[in-house]
């Protein structure tokens, strides 16, 4: 990694670059992967918030397992952790995030939040991090592998300066530097992030959000790992086996292969054809909207008076759905999409044709919801309501923006 995109050096230009190729190659994820990945960052901090607006936010225990999940899904896989977090009792869930996220609104520093969530089992430094980081997305980093190495790639966890072995390049070898997932190490993520936050924030006059920080180093971490190995595998001899005259020469030495090119994702087709060029269609054969894609396609900015708008009418809209649904509010996380379906299917519509109105056109038909119709769903309905759902705000006429 070039000494240009260490985290004291890095300009807002690269930064956002690094930021936006984030979420460009995780729209080329595997369909649940990235059901994980909206669920992570989109669904689970706006049901936070919401219950912040309503007076205590918690997390319930379905949703802390699913971002543990997500955690485990990009990150180191321990296969005991999941085990643990799941033999929380529900009560303890609840109560204990909603101490540790009263304990944010009281203190800015999250170190006493992050010990409160300790308590429950399977919950450390990094995990309760993650929490927090759906209850303040703004301010709270995620202790994720990629963005400590990042942030102490010319500082140890201590603050003293690293050696380098060049001037241009940094030291490829702490792309895999070991990592303790210790208080100490988070709270110099904190700090680093924070001071990292600000000065990108006051040179692009734009805010700078902790989430933005956290994928600008996947993104640049996973590439330094990347250039590592490829340098690694360039560098060594074509006659390497075969000079070492106790081994006679292996069958199976690694050849160098010229990767296939990888097929663009149907949204990267749509912006490269332009504004006169032929339609693009989704997997599911949808026609995608240019415009849509073109507005949202570099990174998001600061919530304003009209997102905070646009989010409160989808909050009393999904009540409203809930309401015609016969279900409680806080199933639509987990159901939303089976209530889309139905309606769709009944009034003959397109998945990503269904809103509000259409919920109230179905209610008029008399179309009403079969008992225990939406619980237990097999894993084949699970995957066909993930495959409707991904990429619907991308179609023409869509009502899932």
């Amino acid at each position: 990694m070039h000494t240009k995109l260490a985290p004291d050096n890095i300009s807002y230009d690269d930064f956002k670059t690094h930021r936006t190729c984030y979420d460009l190659e995780k729209k080329k994820l595997p369909e649940k992967l990235e059901g994980l990945q909206e669920l992570r960052y989109t669904d689970v901090p706006e049901v936070v918030a919401q219950r912040k607006k309503d007076g205590e936010a918690f997390l319930e225990k379905t949703e802390v397992q699913s971002l543990v999940e997500w955690k485990l899904k990009f990150g180191t896989y321990r296969p005991s952790l999941a085990k643990l977090v799941a033999s929380n009792p529900v009560d303890d869930v609840r109560k204990t995030t909603a101490s540790a996220f009263s304990l944010m609104s009281e203190d800015p520093n999250p170190s006493k939040a992050i010990s409160t969530l300790s308590k429950l089992k399977g919950i450390g430094p990094a995990t309760a991090s993650l929490l927090l980081s759906c209850y303040n997305p703004d301010r709270i980093p995620f202790f994720s592998d990629e963005l400590f190495r990042w942030l102490h790639w010319q500082t140890d966890v201590g603050g003293n300066a690293k050696k380098r072995k060049s001037k241009g390049m940094e030291d490829d070898g702490n792309v895999n530097r070991k990592i303790n997932y210790t208080a100490k190490e988070y709270a110099s993520i904190f700090e680093k992030t924070t001071i990292l936050r600000e000065r990108l924030s006051k040179e692009s006059g734009e805010t700078i959000t902790a989430v933005d920080i956290e994928k600008a180093a996947y993104q640049i971490i996973k590439s330094a790992q990347e250039e590592k190995s490829t340098n690694a595998l360039d560098d060594e001899p074509d006659d390497a086996v075969e000079t070492k005259a106790s081994r006679p020469p292996s069958t199976k030495r690694r050849k160098k292969q010229t990767p296939e090119p990888k097929e663009p994702m149907p949204s990267t087709k749509c912006l490269q054809k332009g504004l006169r060029g032929s339609p693009t269609y989704d997997e599911l054969g949808y026609e995608l909207d240019y415009d849509y894609i073109l507005k949202t396609s570099g990174r998001p900015r600061r919530p304003g008076k009209r997102t905070e708008e646009k989010m409160d009418r989808a909050i009393k809209d999904d009540a409203r759905k809930a309401e015609i649904m016969g279900r409680p509010e806080d199933a639509r996380l987990q159901e939303g999409a089976a209530w889309d379906d139905r309606v769709a299917r009944d009034l003959g519509k397109a998945f990503h044709e269904v809103g509000l109105e259409e919920y109230e056109e179905w209610a008029k038909k008399g179309f009403q919801v079969r008992e225990g119709e939406f619980e237990n769903p097999s894993e084949e309905e699970k995957e066909r309501l993930l495959k409707l759902r991904i990429g619907c705000a991308l179609r023409k006429g869509s009502k899932h923006r």
